[in-house]
């Protein structure tokens, strides 16, 4: 397969992956271009999940190739695995953090580990991470005395505290009211703009998926069903990518509102 790592951040050919004698992907090619969003879809159990375990080389190889940032995933070990893992940041649907350590105490965990960096340098790197997810003011905070907004917000500074080329995120606003989740949306965008990295993003949020995504991977039962920018999917006459995004309104800002009004006169 003929790569070209300073254009994508994934290149998979043919890629199948799975456990025993159980294929979860079966036949994946696509490349996913850097400075981008891609938003992985599909409904439940069609391997949007095992997708970006796949991505981290964390799911047995069964067939085909795939490229992350220039490396075969499948033939990582050692250091040179945990070098290539310091080079993707995961943000989890709960944020992932530990309950018993403050968030300043979580953040240092990665800088810990992967860098030598004086522990002054560490605390100033994630009061710099911290105020551009708006968070400062929490650095003291234990997770459990965080909004489910906050929590997500601090899941992020995590997940670009080593500066990653890849960002790879799970359901990111699972669990948050429509105004928060949109918040959520603007910042992953903005901080995409801002620092130049690449998000891939499982998600069966329709508005969410309208706001953040420049590209679409459909998957159906371990296959691509549709893999291209976001407007043609909206466009797609593909019956499968035609009823996701026809199940219901889009409802942005100005229709959250709208909605929020209805409710108040039933």
């Amino acid at each position: 397969m003929q790569t070209n790592p300073e254009k994508y951040v994934v290149e998979a050919e043919h890629f199948a992956v799975g456990y025993g004698e159980r294929t979860i992907l079966h036949d994946i090619t696509t490349k996913i271009a850097r400075g981008t969003v891609t938003c992985i879809c599909g409904g439940s159990g069609c391997g949007k999940s095992t997708f970006l375990r796949a991505t981290l080389g964390l799911v047995p190889h069964k067939g085909g190739e795939a490229r992350v940032l220039g490396e075969n995933v499948n033939e990582l070990e050692g250091d040179k695995r945990s070098k290539f893992l310091a080079r993707i940041g995961f943000m989890y649907q709960n944020g992932g953090l530990i309950n018993s350590l403050t968030i300043l105490e979580n953040l240092k965990i990665p800088l810990k580990a992967h860098t030598n960096l004086s522990d002054k340098v560490i605390v100033e790197l994630i009061y710099h991470k911290l105020a551009q997810v708006q968070l400062t003011h929490a650095v003291h905070l234990l997770p459990g005395e965080l909004s489910g907004g906050m929590l997500k917000r601090a899941g992020f500074a995590r997940a670009i505290i080593l500066e990653p080329e890849l960002v790879l995120s799970d359901e990111p606003s699972a669990g948050l009211d429509p105004v928060t989740a949109a918040d959520l949306d603007d910042l992953m965008v903005r901080l995409k703009n801002e620092l130049g990295i690449t998000l891939i993003v499982v998600t069966h949020d329709l508005d969410s998926i309208r706001r953040i995504a420049d590209r679409i991977v459909m998957l159906d039962k371990g296959y691509v069903k549709f893999d291209g920018p976001l407007n043609e999917a909206l466009q797609s006459s593909e019956p499968l990518v035609k009823n996701f995004f026809d199940r219901a309104p889009s409802l942005g800002h100005a229709g959250i509102g709208s909605l929020w009004e209805k409710l108040g006169k039933q």
